[in-house]
């Protein structure tokens, strides 16, 4: 038996995930799982990165010694600095702070687009804002769509308003990348979690100088860049001491949790459609080749990396955090829900005929008034219960799902079918649901998604397994895999007319 472990932080908990191959297939277990959320101080957003890490050497003490690895992945675009001496240079901050709005990426998309033509660079726009030559300057030189919370634009905001974060920042590391770091004292940037950051250029594979220096931004903190893989070294001594484990070795796996959800999706192609669903949901496309033109910029589609350096061209929407949030205002007003049962509630209400966009909802609220005032605002039917506020939400989700798969289909050549990973594979009302509503057949994969593609990675880095068609026999002797086929079709086509006109 080989055994390693994943270190899977996702936005709102992280875990311990200890795994074992038995020749076969892999079995998985949970030692550790801690809560965690980022805490405000002046109206800034922060996450405890010290708790976190705590956190992290309490599994190591909790696992068997005989652990041969161990794997960091988390949500994208966050990253901490380091400086000289190898010291946190301040508070890391989260993707969820209110000041990385649309007005600070839209200062920031402005100065690039100066940049471009004080340089003497041609203008291909126009007739364009200085704002939308901006976001197609940024995606020429990234491939990455413009998002508010980027780390681009967090470096921005930084910049102009903490000056001295950046002055003393020797080293910057995204999140998966930090807890390497702080575990092992290796430095670097992996592909998949650099390509977040729109400040890397996926057509050319580097960083991409010119957004650096339009943005001034120090270039000496970008670390290099490598694809999932690298033994980065031992535990540090003192971690080793403090957990017991003197055998493990970090292994830098796909550190965004999506590249590692699309690593552990069973799929023999080379290119196919999938939904990383929990509470993000990312959909996209594994695609040999990055998408371009004017669609993809208009339909916010990101060139994201592979774990192999390869394109995952990628859709962010709110996800299941708007179910999160309901059943956490619910219970404020004591009423005590768990997912099963909500995911059942809104089975019992049948499909909504009120819709909302589900990226209008991302920062905390009660979702409860938040969603009646949208549907009021809209003109549409008020939800009257917890049940119909629950169904308006899958409904709208699963449409939102039909509209941002609209924008892949002129690039799929494949059979249409779509892969399903992560935590919302056990709500099968969605599932269900976004097969009706795409038309098309969903394969329900793993449920700890993210986990299995960190800790499939440490193992191929092992040598237990070389190629696709080796991953995909274990995972298929590993995992269920559930189909959904389309149903009611014709009433979901009117739905998601219906929805178009409101969102």
């Amino acid at each position: 038996m080989e055994n390693v472990l994943a270190f899977d932080l996702g936005a709102s908990s992280g875990r311990g995930i200890l795994a074992g191959f038995d020749g076969e297939k892999i079995s998985l277990e949970e030692i550790h799982r801690f809560p965690h959320n980022f805490s405000t101080l002046n109206g800034r957003a922060y996450w405890d990165v010290l708790f976190l890490m705590d956190s992290m050497k309490d599994a190591l003490v909790k696992a068997p010694k005989d652990i041969k690895s161990i794997g960091f992945d988390t949500w994208g675009v966050d990253a901490g600095f380091i400086g000289k001496k190898g010291e946190l240079v301040s508070l890391v901050g989260s993707y969820r702070d209110t000041a990385l709005d649309d007005i600070n990426m839209k200062h920031a998309l402005e100065k690039i687009a100066m940049a471009k033509f004080a340089d003497g660079g041609k203008d291909d726009f126009p007739d364009r804002s200085t704002l939308e030559k901006g976001e197609r300057i940024a995606f020429e030189n990234t491939g990455i769509a413009s998002l508010a919370y980027n780390t681009i634009y967090k470096l921005y905001f930084i910049r102009k308003n903490m000056p001295y974060v950046l002055e003393n920042a020797d080293k910057m590391l995204l999140m998966p990348n930090l807890f390497e770091y702080l575990f092992s004292g290796v430095s670097h940037t992996e592909y998949s979690i650099g390509s977040t950051s729109q400040l890397y250029d996926m057509k050319h594979h580097c960083w991409s100088e010119f957004m650096i220096e339009s943005l001034e931004l120090p270039r000496k903190m970008f670390t290099k860049v490598d694809l999932a893989g690298e033994v980065l070294g031992n535990l540090l001594p003192d971690i080793q001491e403090f957990t017991g484990q003197k055998l493990a070795k970090v292994t830098s796996v796909s550190g965004h949790d999506t590249a590692c959800a699309v690593a552990a999706v069973p799929a023999e192609e080379d290119e196919f459609t999938f939904l990383s669903s929990g509470t993000w949901s990312l959909m996209g496309i594994s695609s040999k080749t990055m998408l371009e033109g004017e669609e993809v910029i208009k339909s916010k589609i990101s060139n994201e990396g592979t774990y192999d350096g390869g394109y995952r061209p990628t859709v962010n929407i709110t996800g299941l955090w708007i179910v999160q949030q309901l059943r956490r205002n619910f219970a404020k007003e004591g009423r005590e829900y768990d997912f099963g049962t909500m995911a059942k509630m809104a089975c019992e209400a049948g499909v909504s005929k009120s819709y909302i966009n589900p990226d209008d909802f991302m920062q905390e609220g009660n979702y409860i008034k938040l969603i009646s005032e949208k549907c009021a605002e809209t003109g549409q039917k008020v939800p009257e219960n917890d049940a119909e506020l629950i169904s308006v939400v899958l409904t709208s989700l699963a449409l939102k799902y039909r509209q941002v798969y609209e924008s892949f289909k002129p690039f799929i050549h494949w059979d249409e079918k779509l892969y399903i990973v992560g935590g919302g594979v056990q709500n099968e009302v969605l599932c269900q649901y976004t097969a009706n509503a795409l038309k098309i057949p969903v394969y329900a994969g793993a449920s700890e998604a993210t986990a299995v593609g960190n800790v499939m990675q440490q193992f191929k880095s092992m040598g237990v397994y070389e190629t696709k068609a080796d991953k995909c026999a274990i995972l298929a002797k590993s995992f269920d895999t559930k189909l959904y086929t389309p149903e009611n079709t014709d009433a979901w086509d009117e739905a998601y007319e219906k929805y178009l006109k409101v969102v």
